[in-house]
């Protein structure tokens, strides 16, 4: 039983290890804007890691008014494929927060959920031991320590060494008193350009999409000033024929809503094979699609270059690979047109930037998954990153306020502040709500 950053006792234990704080550390004096003096004392003495906190939270699932008919691969059974999420899922927490400390007392901090069993088990029993006493700002270093010992551990050491490496980037930052942005390459652009990635089919108590809501909601968007949007198909070789005419009616709906002057995307969810993913894209090729996003399952290799050689779309994906291994394999395939990798699943910055130049040098650009404020940061900070995704939010969900900061989109744009770290601040009070102590 310990007191961490929720400021009282929790189980199971947060703080994972400890060494000594140094003397140089100045209670009441805020690490995150630190002194001329303490910046110069920093750079005689390097920051050492002296503790590592990860606190499990449980945050309850959003509201959502119409129930989501989902070709996502986690609702292939026919008792859960029409309802998105699930009724029931592991009475266990669903979000981590991880919290790195230095010697000097300056901190930085990550969030997710992405493997978070597996990740808060490796964190704690793997990671952490293999971290503390080690030089803050030797991000390289440390990552490599990280993967040799998560070797063998698949997503979950990928979801692992993702948060650590997150929350060590926002510790340079404030380190350094500078946003992750000027630290990976500075400003490419003023303000990142975003497309709305929402329009998830409704169907009708028939089974049939809900036109009228799909239009409803794309509509919305371009009067918010999105310049892009994304939808996602809705129906599966399980429906049929007639799936595949539904699929095209929302393609075509969603068109001839925003009109032609507006970015249309379409993602397939990782929820088809080859055969069918192409039969679908010839079906909505008329409609001017900038990107076909995974068309098969993760890790089909052989099946994203059978419908990129059948396509006459930009094919993407890559949200659900691991490291730059993953990505040298897709170049050495052709697997796709647009990268889409995910700081958060991926291993963290310090690997999705040796992707992203991987990308650059062979002219294919990356668009990374996820609205998070990792991504943001790369994608302002690299010239192949064109724009980022964003979720717009709907009814008001359990957990939003957990981040202080977060960025908001005006007429499609977005812009990062130059707060150190990735500008963002933990609300402890939202902490204390949802800490899970099962």
């Amino acid at each position: 039983m310990i007191e961490g950053l929720t400021g009282r006792r929790t189980t199971p234990p947060t703080i994972i290890a400890q060494t000594a704080r140094s003397s140089a550390y100045v209670p009441g004096v805020s690490p995150a804007r630190m002194s001329d003096e303490t910046i110069t004392r920093n750079r005689n003495h390097p920051m050492k890691i002296s503790s590592i906190e990860i606190i499990p939270l449980r945050i309850p699932s959003p509201p959502r008014k119409h129930i989501i008919h989902s070709i996502n691969t986690i609702y292939r059974y026919k008792d859960l494929k029409y309802g998105a999420p699930p009724v029931s899922g592991p009475d266990t927490f669903n979000h981590l927060v991880l919290r790195i400390e230095t010697d000097e007392g300056v901190s930085g901090f990550s969030t997710g959920g992405y493997a978070g069993l597996a990740a808060y088990t490796l964190i704690k029993n793997v990671l952490a031991p293999v971290l503390i006493g080690e030089e803050a700002l030797r991000t390289d270093w440390l990552w490599e320590k990280m993967f040799s010992v998560c070797v063998g551990q698949a997503q979950g050491g990928s979801g692992a060494i993702s948060m650590v490496d997150t929350a060590l980037w926002d510790l340079k930052g404030k380190i350094l008193n500078q946003p992750v942005y000027n630290l990976i390459g500075g400003k490419t652009k003023e303000k990142i350009r975003v497309y709305a990635s929402e329009l998830y089919v409704c169907a009708t108590q028939n089974g049939d999409p809900d036109l009228g809501l799909t239009r409803e909601e794309a509509a919305m968007y371009v009067d918010q000033g999105f310049t892009a949007v994304k939808q996602r198909f809705g129906f599966g070789p399980w429906d049929g024929p007639e799936g595949m005419k539904k699929n095209a009616a929302l393609v075509r709906t969603v068109r001839e809503t925003i009109g032609d002057d507006i970015e249309q995307m379409v993602d397939c969810c990782r929820a088809y094979d080859s055969d069918y993913a192409i039969r679908m894209m010839h079906m909505v090729e008329e409609f001017n699609l900038s990107w076909y996003e995974e068309p098969v399952r993760p890790h089909d290799l052989t099946g994203y270059v059978k419908v990129r050689e059948a396509a006459s779309i930009p094919i993407s994906g890559g949200e659900n690979e691991y490291t730059k291994y993953a990505f040298a394999r897709w170049l050495e395939m052709g697997c796709a047109d647009i990268w889409q990798p995910d700081v958060n699943r991926c291993a963290g910055i310090t690997e999705v930037l040796k992707i992203v130049h991987m990308a650059e040098a062979n002219s294919i650009p990356v668009i990374p998954h996820g609205g998070w404020i990792t991504n943001f940061h790369v994608v302002m900070a690299k010239m192949n990153c064109p724009m980022a995704e964003y979720f717009p939010p709907h009814e008001p969900a359990p957990g939003t306020e957990l981040l202080i900061g977060q960025p908001e989109p005006k007429e499609g744009y977005l812009e990062l502040s130059d707060a150190p770290g990735f500008g963002l601040e933990l609300n402890k009070d939202v902490v204390k709500r949802y800490i899970w102590e099962g």
